[in-house]
């Protein structure tokens, strides 16, 4: 536990400094585990198998001062090249991702490294003096609480040299990779000498340090030129210090493309450190929204600079949790912006009493009351303004009008906080009862799944028993005559369910003007979280035939900008966000985080299930635009889509819907 705890405290001093990261905690967790299961047992193997082949002991100097260092220093960077062959998002990581990707990594192998020590720790000096002493060296693994990035090896009696530990050593080769990745284009290829000589240098702290007094004088030469260890870590930070400067004046390039808070003029660390910390100490519930905040923008510009197809499909979802947060964020400072407004009637009022809290309520209705009937009107105009901003129509009606209702009922709100009592008269009380039923017990919950799913039942039952005409849309009757051909006419008692067996595979663009059969098609079906949230929504679902239909806009992708002389969007770009970005993120979000169906109000009152819709594995994709461009890009997107999801067909129809 004493050792985890070391190691969680280094990790923490990393993404501490690592200011321009764009990884999530769980992420860097990952590559913790990565270096303790995958990097510890590979080493292990490669020495064990190097011996097996050449003979000796793993205690012998060629092997301790040889052999282990370059194995440890070179499968250390195992985590961060499978994460660059395999991730969307590798082109988009910020240098800091670099270095706590490496760092991450040496933490779990040190981890593991110094349990071992602690496990085997035994014999006379060790039960004497305890963890890392030898005879001649003295206490040689050092962890300071004071110390940056605790855990250099160095002895405490006439310490000649020095080894900074394996985070550190992995952190400094994983950042060089990231700065010549970041600079190939710019120079010749090579920029990439600059990670190989940090990862030589890195071996030859490693090697002296492991095989003191027992190598040849040359190595220990130039080890001194080196620094003799001392010179690692001060250049590490320079470097680290480069890159943070490097990362966000490339942010500040795509400034104009991503969200900012007000008063911010220019993308830095400081002011993200300072608003971080402010919040942690002062107001804790926001700490993880500006946590959040920050690091999806700084992940959205990265992707916008140097993001490659793969991670250009991730846009949208940055996009989106940028936006959730963006809001909550601008929210929060709205109530803050609206409690200070209130605080300060007090002294408009000139009211000379001790200020409280239900006061606050009195004075709200008192100044709201005396206001003319177009003045209260202006202001829940704008009170519905600024709601449609950040919700739609009607919730922004709700906004409004609960803004209203609040300042005209500031008298029963201040009593109810005088008196809390109040609240336990029999109306009351039965309206707090019923509101918990409804909204908190699953046994509440359960009613309205079934009335929800009963709805559609009670309707079918309505129109048998002539309560209610049928909807315009239900095709209840047999189709009139359209003169296509024989038997097609009104007095034909041959229904329509007859002639869908022989139309069943025409497809073609009259199939999307074919009236629907009752139960098995299906407009607008939103799919929706746990929570209720939506992630999504199909624009027609044919349960019967098994398609998934999406309908795009696709006309004037040619129209020139006055502004720019360019096309607004082209239609490569058009396929890759319309086509490919929105179907993989459909799909992904309805096999993943789906947990229900729900209609749209202008959709289908009745929608299928989920498990009923996950069966379905073809895509239509209707657009009523054609021209040679637009048919090259969108076969572009499909053939992404088809090699992404193999088990899935994606076909177009070009000139239809919409």
């Amino acid at each position: 536990m004493v050792q985890y705890l070391w190691s969680f405290y280094v990790l923490l001093q990393f993404w501490f400094l690592c200011r321009s990261k764009t990884l999530p905690w769980k992420t860097v967790v990952l590559f913790v585990l990565a270096g303790i299961f995958l990097v510890v047992p590979i080493t292990a193997l490669t020495v064990n198998a190097v011996h097996a082949l050449v003979g000796g002991q793993t205690s012998d100097t060629w092997s301790v001062a040889v052999i282990t260092p370059i194995f440890e220093e070179t499968w250390k960077l195992l985590p961060l090249g499978v994460f660059l062959l395999f991730s969307r998002r590798a082109s988009a990581l910020s240098l800091s991702d670099y270095t706590l990707i490496g760092a991450a990594a040496g933490v779990g192998f040190q981890l593991m490294e110094e349990l071992s020590r602690r496990w085997l720790n035994s014999g006379l000096i060790g039960d004497k003096f305890g963890y890392s002493h030898t005879l001649l060296g003295g206490e040689t693994i050092h962890w300071d609480l004071f110390a940056l990035f605790p855990g250099r090896f160095e002895e405490s009696w006439l310490p000649s040299m020095m080894s900074v530990g394996h985070p550190v050593h992995t952190a400094m080769i994983a950042l060089a990779c990231g700065i010549a990745y970041r600079l190939r284009t710019r120079l010749t290829r090579w920029v990439f000498l600059f990670p190989a000589l940090i990862l030589l240098w890195s071996i030859l702290d490693h090697a002296a340090y492991n095989g003191q007094y027992k190598l040849p004088d040359w190595l220990f030469t130039l080890h001194e030129w080196a620094g003799n260890g001392y010179k690692t870590q001060p250049v590490f930070l320079m470097m680290l210090t480069a890159s943070l400067f490097a990362d966000y004046w490339s942010l500040n390039k795509v400034q104009s493309s991503l969200p900012a808070l007000p008063n911010e003029f220019l993308l830095n660390p400081f002011s993200e450190l300072w608003n971080i910390v402010h919040v942690l100490f002062l107001d804790r519930g926001k700490f993880g929204y500006w946590l959040c905040f920050y690091r999806e923008r700084r992940e959205l510009g990265f992707n916008l600079l140097y993001g490659n197809e793969e991670a250009a499909g991730r846009q949208e979802q940055v996009r989106e949790r940028m936006r959730v947060v963006y809001l909550v964020l601008t929210g929060l400072a709205a109530v803050l912006l609206a409690a200070g407004l209130f605080a300060g009637m007090e002294a408009y009022l000139g009211d000379d009493e001790t200020a409280c809290f239900s006061c606050l309520f009195d004075s709200l209705q008192n100044w709201w009351d005396r206001l003319e009937w177009y003045e209260q009107g202006a202001i829940m105009l704008g009170a519905l303004a600024l709601s449609l901003l950040f919700v739609g129509f009607w919730p922004a009606v709700g906004i409004a009008l609960t803004a209203s209702g609040i300042a005209g009922s500031g008298h029963e709100i201040a009593g109810y906080i005088r008196d809390p009592k109040k609240l336990l008269t029999p109306e009351n009380a039965l309206a707090a009862a019923a509101g918990i039923i409804l909204s908190r017990i699953p046994f509440g919950r359960a009613l309205g799944w079934a009335g929800k799913k009963g709805r559609g039942y009670l309707r079918k039952l309505l129109d048998k028993l002539g309560f209610r005409r049928p909807d315009a849309d239900v095709p209840n009757k047999p189709p009139k005559n359209d003169g296509t051909g024989p038997g097609k006419h009104p007095e034909d008692p041959k229904k329509p369910d007859d002639d869908a067996p022989e139309d069943k595979d025409k497809q073609d663009d009259n199939d999307d003007d074919k009236a629907a059969v009752a139960g098995k098609q299906y407009n607008e079906v939103e799919i929706v979280d746990h929570r209720g949230n939506p992630l999504g929504e199909f624009d027609e679902i044919d349960l019967e035939k098994g398609i998934f239909y999406e309908d795009k806009t696709a006309k004037g992708l040619d129209r020139i900008n006055p502004r720019t002389g360019q096309p607004s969007q082209t239609p490569q770009q058009f396929a890759d966000k319309q086509i490919l970005g929105k179907t993989r993120t459909r799909i992904e979000n309805m096999m993943e985080k789906a947990v229900s169906t729900r209609p749209t109000p202008n959709g289908s009152p009745d929608v299928p299930d989920l498990q009923e819709i996950k069966s379905i594995r073809d895509f239509v994709f209707r657009l009523d635009g054609d021209t040679p461009a637009l048919r090259s890009a969108v076969e572009n997107s499909l053939n992404q889509l088809r090699a992404e999801f193999p088990e899935y067909t994606f076909n177009v129809l070009f000139g239809g819907k919409p």
